[in-house]
């Protein structure tokens, strides 16, 4: 598969994405020119000042660490360079081939995307997230939960 088939592949899942359900936002970063997605559960890995919480353990790279740190701050801080993709899962034509074909060239242009030198953001298959339950004098995350989506 190419490179331009796996960002065609990886925009119909976003753009497929359900309006009500957050399991996974999926954006586009101008600036690093890449294609990059955040678990809800991600956030739960750092404090408020996003510094990993304590009782988190993780297995994400430092890089991995540091450049989702860097977008989840350039998301908060509204960054102008990171492009949200639409979520029309709840839409009809969302089975409609031809309708996510012309969404995702939609997109494409608007935003000025060349898929050509574009690239999808790899984190570890592998990689995961240990909170531990046990110290219960401790809140483990100080951010209310429904700021993960604003």
């Amino acid at each position: 598969m190419t490179r331009q088939e796996q960002i065609y592949n990886w925009l119909t899942t976003g753009l497929q994405q359900p309006t009500d359900r957050f399991s996974e936002i999926f954006y586009y970063d101008k600036r690093d020119n890449e294609f990059f997605s955040i678990l809800v559960t991600d956030y739960f890995m750092f404090d408020e000042n996003l510094n990993i919480a304590k009782d988190i353990t993780t297995t994400y790279s430092k890089e991995n660490l540091e450049t989702l740190i860097d977008r989840i701050r350039r998301i908060e801080n509204k960054d102008v360079a990171i492009i949200s993709l639409p979520r029309l899962g709840n839409s009809p034509n969302t089975a409609d081939t031809e309708f996510i074909s012309q969404q995702t060239e939609s997109f494409l242009n608007l935003n000025s995307i060349n898929i050509e030198t574009a690239t999808i953001w790899e984190v570890e298959e592998s990689g995961t997230i240990t909170i531990d339950l046990k110290n219960e004098r401790e809140s483990l995350i100080k951010k209310p939960w429904w700021k993960v989506w604003k």
